[in-house]
């Protein structure tokens, strides 16, 4: 049995998620032992004050540098039994103030053993924001990009239709990215715009002065997915934001996924604008007792599930409200657990979370029709 943390962070400080070491420069000298701030590092020196010993963690994203989460999920075997609250607290109290653990639980792999939280998950939620007023936000710039342009969200939308599907996204991927398919499947793009200048739009000599009921100030696209390629939703938003910009058509995103070539699709768009919502936890084998020791037993990766089955069309409205639902029971899941540890550390006692209703815990395909 391992133990799962949901964690918080904003990325803009670290040098990515995954532990990392220095390099010595221009040198070509080997790395040395110094690491770099990285969300991976951070919390397994916090987790090594609480044990008293080295832990090393297993994370569902490597999210890139700048990039933001609100419910990554890591996983550790523990050595000892720490009470679900204490060990929240106890983490929280020594991280900075750029990460936050905001649940614990325990959980076991599909066969038995360390659960993997990077195969044994049912898919990522990415959230990225895009400013288009011509003055910036001073507060938020550290979770937006700032376009300063104004976009057609409709042509977005319809671009956005043609993403989701089951599709070789090769177009949509670094150059460097290693992965060995890269067919992957989205569930559901949505894209909301509304009015949010930065301060008081009726002021005189404003440079964004306009009507707030029409105004496009905040464009904030919600993708849902099993898995994503490296800088994959990154390049999606960039090459939507071509479309939104009039630069390429709503038609030509589905050249790119018959055509694996990174040059025709859009730029990268920067890494301060994404935010991963969250990693869709599976419901069986879930546990908000005491922090037990994990299973010393081999590692259990099930890898991720087959994506056979024909594709199954659904309006973008039914598409989104299921996702919503998904969403909605992964929230309601994690203050089901949090209750529950806090009654296990007042009576003092192991408690098992028995709900499992069965579900494969695999999404077929939310494929949007056309409008």
């Amino acid at each position: 049995m391992s133990v799962c943390l949901r964690i918080a962070y904003d990325g803009t400080d670290f040098h990515g998620y995954a532990r990392q070491t220095a390099s010595d420069g221009a040198s070509g000298r080997a790395p040395s032992e110094r690491s770099v701030r990285t969300v991976q590092a951070v919390i397994e020196s916090a987790l090594a004050r609480l044990y008293k010993q080295p832990l090393t963690i297993r994370a569902a994203s490597r999210t890139d540098a700048g990039v933001h989460a609100r419910g990554q999920l890591v996983a550790f075997d523990a050595p000892f039994v720490i009470p679900v609250v204490g060990l929240v607290s106890g983490l929280n109290a020594i991280l900075p103030a750029d990460v936050s653990v905001l649940a614990a639980f325990e959980r076991s792999a599909a066969g038995g053993g360390p659960f993997q939280p990077r195969y044994e998950n049912d898919g990522k939620h990415y959230r990225y924001r895009i400013r288009c007023t011509r003055v910036r936000d001073p507060i938020r710039r550290r979770d937006e990009w700032h376009l300063a342009r104004a976009l057609n969200v409709d042509e977005m939308r319809n671009a956005a239709l043609r993403l989701v599907g089951r599709h070789d996204f090769a177009s949509f991927r670094a150059a460097d990215c290693q992965a060995k398919t890269t067919v992957r499947r989205i569930h559901t793009i949505t894209c909301s715009s509304k009015a949010a200048a930065v301060g008081p739009s009726s002021d005189p000599g404003g440079l964004d002065a306009g009507d707030p009921a029409t105004a496009v100030d905040l464009l904030v696209l919600d993708i849902i997915g099993e898995a994503f390629l490296k800088n994959m939703v990154r390049i999606m938003v960039g090459t939507l934001v071509d479309v939104g910009r009039g630069k390429r058509s709503a038609e030509s995103v589905v050249e790119l996924l018959h055509r694996p070539d990174r040059t025709l699709a859009g730029m990268t768009a920067p890494a301060a604008g994404l935010t991963l919502v969250e990693v869709l936890l599976r419901t069986p084998n879930v546990s908000a007792g005491p922090i037990s020791s994990g299973d010393a037993g081999s590692a259990g990766s099930a890898g991720s599930t087959g994506s056979g089955g024909h594709e199954i069309g659904l309006s973008t409205a039914a598409a989104t409200g299921r996702a919503a639902s998904l969403r909605t029971t992964q929230i309601e899941r994690i203050a089901a657990l949090a209750e529950q540890g806090r009654g296990t550390q007042r009576e003092g006692e192991h408690r098992t979370d028995a709900r499992d209703n069965g579900e494969e815990g695999h999404e077929e395909v939310l494929s949007a029709g056309p409008t």
